[in-house]
Parts: C-alpha cells; sequence; structure tokens
C-alpha cells in the first residue's frame, strides 16, 4: 500500500512539474528573446534610449501591478484557475507585441504579456509548493528552473536567427503556438487542491495606491534622463507620498492585497529584502552586455545571443546544484556564496577587455544566480502558513520585479551620466544618423563602453548588499 502511496505521489509530482516546467520554458524564452533584439526593435521603430527602456520594462511593469491582486485571487479564487488565465493573457499579449507598429504600442503589448506573466510566475511556485513536500521543493524547483534556462538558451540563440532572417516580430509571433500548447495541457492536467479558506474580497484601493506610486516612479526616472529635473522631482515626491498611504492603508484595512504581517517573520523578510537587492543587481545585467556586445563591439544579433549562452547553461547547471545543496546544508551557506560570486561576476563585466574576460564572467555570474535563487525562493514560501503562500509568492515577484525595474532606469541613469542621452540612444539604437551630426564615433563608443562598465560597477556593489541578509538567517538555516 505504501508503495502504491508512493507511487501516487510521483506521478501527481510529475504532472505538475510537467505544466510548470513548459510555462517556465515560455516565460525563459520570452525573456532572452527581447534581450538580444532590443537595439533591432528600436532601431526600425526608432525609439529613443527611454522609449527601449520602456519596451524593455514594460512586461516586467505589467507584472509588477497585477502582483499585488495575483496572491489575493489565487488564495480566494483558486491557483490553477488563475494560473490558466495568465496563460490566455500573455499569449494574446504576444500577439500584441508582434503586431506594433509605433514604440508606445510595442510599451503597451507588453505591460499586457506582463499581466499574464504575473499570474505565470508567481503561481507556478505556489502550485509547486501545494504539491510538493517541503523537504523535496528545493531540488524540484531547481529542476524547474532548467526549463527556465532551456528556454531562455533557445531564446538567446534563436532570436539573433530570427531577427537577422524574419524580422524582429517574430521573436513575439513564435510565442503563440507555445502559450496555445501550454494552455491546453494546463486545463487538462492540473487539479485545485487548494480550498480557498475566505470570503472573496479585493483590495483595490490598496492596488490603486500601489499602482499610481510605481509608474510615477517609473515616469519621474524617465523625466530625469530627458532633463525634466522640477517634474521629475515633483513626481518623485508625489510617488513616495502614494506609497506611504499604500503601507498605512494596508496595515489598517481588514482585508489587504498584502498581508505585510508576514514580514514579521524574519526568514521571510530577509529573502525577500536579499532577492530586491539581487534583482537590482541583475536586472540590466544581460541587456546592457547584448548594447555591449551590438553597439560597441559591433556584432549582429545571431552572434550576441551565442556570445550570452554560457550565461544561461552555468545558471541551468548550478540552478539544480543550489536546490540539491539548499536541502542538504540549509539555505543560507548557499545564498551566501550565491550573492558573492554574483558580485564578483558582475565587477569583471566592468572590466571587460577581452572575449575570455567576457566568457569568465559570464561563467561565474551564472554560478552565483543559480546558487542563489532557488535555496532563496525555497526559504521565502516555507517559512509561511499554506494559507499565506499565495501572497507570499506574490511579494517574492513583487520584489524581483521592481528590483528589475529599478535596474534598468538606474542603469540607464548611470549610463547618461557619462554620455549624453540622444547621442546613446543613437549609438545604442544603431541609428543611421549617426554621420549627419558630424560625431567622432570612436570616441562616442569609447564613452559608452565606459558608461556600460561603470553601471556593471554599480551593480555588483548593489548586488554585494544582499549578503548580510543571508548572513544573519544562517542559525535559522541551520535549525529548520
Amino acid at each position: 500500500m505504501r508503495g502504491v502511496s508512493q507511487q501516487k505521489i510521483d506521478k501527481k509530482i510529475l504532472t505538475v512539474i510537467s505544466v510548470t516546467t513548459l510555462i517556465n520554458f515560455m516565460a525563459g524564452y520570452n525573456a532572452r528573446l527581447a534581450v538580444v533584439g532590443i537595439p533591432t526593435i528600436a532601431h526600425d521603430l526608432n525609439a529613443d534610449i527611454w522609449s527601449m527602456t520602456w519596451i524593455i520594462q514594460g512586461y516586467m511593469l505589467g507584472s509588477t501591478f497585477v502582483q499585488l491582486i495575483v496572491g489575493r485571487l489565487s488564495d480566494l479564487f483558486g491557483r490553477v484557475r488563475m494560473f490558466n488565465l495568465g496563460i490566455l493573457i500573455f499569449t494574446i499579449g504576444a500577439l500584441a507585441s508582434g503586431i506594433s507598429s509605433v514604440p508606445y504600442i510595442l510599451a503597451l503589448s507588453r505591460i499586457l504579456q506582463g499581466l499574464g506573466g504575473a499570474f505565470l510566475m508567481s503561481l507556478s511556485v505556489t502550485i509547486l509548493t501545494d504539491n510538493i513536500p517541503s523537504n523535496m521543493l528545493g531540488r524540484w524547483l531547481g529542476i524547474n528552473q532548467i526549463t527556465w534556462r532551456a528556454g531562455a538558451i533557445i531564446g538567446l540563440t534563436m532570436s539573433g536567427f530570427i531577427i537577422d532572417y524574419l524580422g524582429w516580430r517574430w521573436i513575439f509571433l513564435s510565442q503563440i503556438p507555445i502559450g496555445l500548447i501550454a494552455l491546453y495541457w494546463s486545463i487538462r492536467s492540473l487539479k485545485e487542491i487548494y480550498k480557498p479558506a475566505e470570503k472573496p474580497k479585493i483590495d483595490f484601493q490598496g492596488f490603486a495606491l500601489f499602482s499610481v506610486s510605481i509608474t510615477l516612479l517609473l515616469i519621474s526616472l524617465t523625466l530625469t534622463g530627458y532633463g525634466y529635473e522640477i517634474y521629475s522631482r515633483e513626481l518623485l515626491i508625489t510617488s513616495l507620498i502614494l506609497f506611504v498611504l499604500f503601507v498605512i492603508w494596508e496595515i489598517k484595512t481588514t482585508s489587504p492585497a498584502l498581508d505585510l504581517k508576514i514580514f514579521k517573520i524574519w526568514q521571510f523578510t530577509g529573502g525577500i529584502i536579499a532577492q530586491l537587492l539581487y534583482s537590482i543587481g541583475f536586472g540590466a545585467s544581460l541587456t546592457l552586455l547584448a548594447i555591449y556586445l551590438q553597439s560597441v563591439k559591433g556584432f549582429d544579433p545571431s552572434i550576441t545571443g551565442i556570445l550570452l549562452t554560457p550565461y544561461e547553461v552555468t545558471f541551468m547547471i548550478f540552478g539544480v546544484i543550489g536546490g540539491w545543496l539548499s536541502d542538504k546544508i540549509g539555505f543560507a551557506p548557499v545564498t551566501i556564496m550565491g550573492l558573492t560570486l554574483s558580485s564578483l561576476g558582475l565587477y569583471m563585466f566592468s572590466r571587460l577587455s577581452t572575449s575570455m574576460t567576457l566568457i569568465i564572467g559570464e561563467l561565474i555570474f551564472g554560478i552565483g544566480t543559480g546558487l542563489f535563487v532557488s535555496p532563496n525562493t525555497s526559504s521565502i514560501m516555507t517559512s509561511v502558513p499554506p494559507q499565506r503562500r499565495g501572497v507570499a509568492s506574490s511579494l517574492r515577484t513583487l520584489s524581483f520585479n521592481i528590483g528589475f525595474i529599478l535596474s534598468l532606469n538606474l542603469s540607464i541613469l548611470s549610463m547618461t551620466y557619462y554620455i549624453p542621452y540622444k547621442i546613446a540612444s543613437q549609438l545604442i539604437t544603431l541609428g543611421e544618423a549617426l554621420g549627419s551630426h558630424s560625431l567622432n564615433i570612436a570616441v562616442e563608443l569609447e564613452k559608452l563602453d565606459s558608461a556600460i562598465k561603470h553601471s556593471f560597477l554599480i551593480q555588483s556593489i548593489v548586488m554585494a548588499l544582499g549578503i548580510p541578509f543571508s548572513i544573519t538567517r544562517i542559525k535559522r538555516s541551520f535549525h529548520k
């Protein structure tokens, strides 16, 4: 009987994994397709550097908006139902992105796709946590990451060839069949096992306060880049006021979008802070490398994708190793090592000089990020009661998204400190008008080179700041 019972458990786990890994493959494929294609897309749509930034961060912004209610919706109405809705929205967003003709339409389409992506990335972890025993969760999360990285590797290697031979629109249109297959398989395979314990009530006031606050923050950073510092400062102050009001509202309301009380659990809070700092360090890294390789070094998209592959392969391998080590010795030592190596990899990017430096930096960076992500995610998800896992997963994803968005904006601001944004836009988007402005291209490219490396140095420092938040949880890790 025990053997039959174990077989049923194993079959259930494999069924769940088959769905979540397909979704993670699609998400990884989507993430890396856009990285390599950004300079070409920006050039084709005549986008400047800040329009390009909004195209990149549109997906993350859409995902960030909905994170506030994804956890609540899933805890109240069921994880599987919201998961399937996310697949549908994601696929429609891919179609809209592929047929966009101007930068702002593409940015809006990516926001729509991000809305669906929010359900996918948050709830895939929640569904895994619901169905897998806690002593096995780390390794399965690690294995689940393999398919994200496999999708990322294919996205990196294929995107360049898709752009070179079919055009950039197909990097989005090619996601549609994957989305439809994933939706069919999810509806057919997943069963809802979580039973909501509360009456449905959505905190739309908190959702509105947070969404407007984040949007104003990003607009403020954009205006800073354009030189409108007065308007930027006013929007920043308004954003901070709204965020404070959001926190006050969430503490006082009886049915908050985010249960901020779980921040009393240090294993959870420390993990969230560590991940926020990690994502600020990580967020713009591959985009900056793609810009560096295409704009500074002159490689075409297909070669750029191939040159970025060592990072994804290394992450894929050490993502599994990180999960296995976390189950064996606890998450804290593994995350400490991961953040240390990630910071070192970013520092090496700030000293790029040869292809060998690039490859070594990618390998170190891949090992570090692979070791960090799965153990830290496992520590966050297992630190809260089952009825709060949806909210915990949303906060985990929210911290990553906010860090990612801040990373993109701060890196652009850092770059434009070295080089005027108009010239940076022309260089990055491979504009044909460079010669008409009588620019000394070699000199300007050298400035862009320095600006990108300066951004990597700042990211390296921010990444290292996450280490203390793993160290302070080390005793809890050994005694859990």
